[in-house]
């Protein structure tokens, strides 16, 4: 009696398996990462689409003038709406040194790639007691990898809302 030959694959059948796999993979990956970066931009959107509904409904509830601005730390305003907010009463708008009691704050871990910038200049959003936006119509720019993928935009009847880019467009 023989011994049955063990029966399995060579090392050039494995190898071979190998690189197709890692070829199918890597042409997976490019529309996976297409994926989430759309995802990123689309989280971004909605949460300064909530923002900008929470300073108006704060301004409408407290009777009194509430300024959206972006914010990196918590603490002080900045320029960069991707990296987070502040929402404070209007009588700190402007003001070098950073509100004791932000009325909320948010700070956002988001990706690398994202950034948010208002156009016009307007660093801040000034929502009044009557929820009206002060000034004219502001629009937040989100951008990733150089291209914009989506808008917030603000009405000067404090009317928000946004929308995803359907083009290529450079920011």
């Amino acid at each position: 009696m023989h011994p049955s030959r063990l029966r399995g694959h060579t090392l050039t059948e494995v190898l071979i398996a190998v690189a197709i796999l890692a070829i199918l993979a890597g042409l997976a990956f490019a529309p996976a990462s297409d994926m989430l970066d759309r995802l990123r931009s689309d989280q971004l959107r909605l949460q300064l689409h909530g923002a900008m509904n929470l300073a108006r409904s704060t301004a409408l509830d407290r009777r009194q003038a509430v300024v959206a601005c972006p914010s990196d730390d918590g603490r002080t305003c900045g320029d960069d709406w991707g990296r987070g907010w502040l929402l404070l009463p209007e009588r700190w708008r402007g003001a070098e040194v950073s509100a004791p009691e932000p009325l909320a704050a948010r700070v956002l871990e988001s990706h690398y790639s994202l950034s948010a910038f208002a156009t016009h200049g307007r660093p801040q959003i000034v929502f009044r007691a009557n929820g009206r936006s002060a000034g004219s119509n502001t629009r937040i720019v989100i951008c990733q990898h150089g291209q914009m993928r989506a808008e917030v935009v603000v009405s000067n009847t404090g009317r928000v809302r946004s929308l995803r880019s359907t083009g290529q467009a450079p920011c």
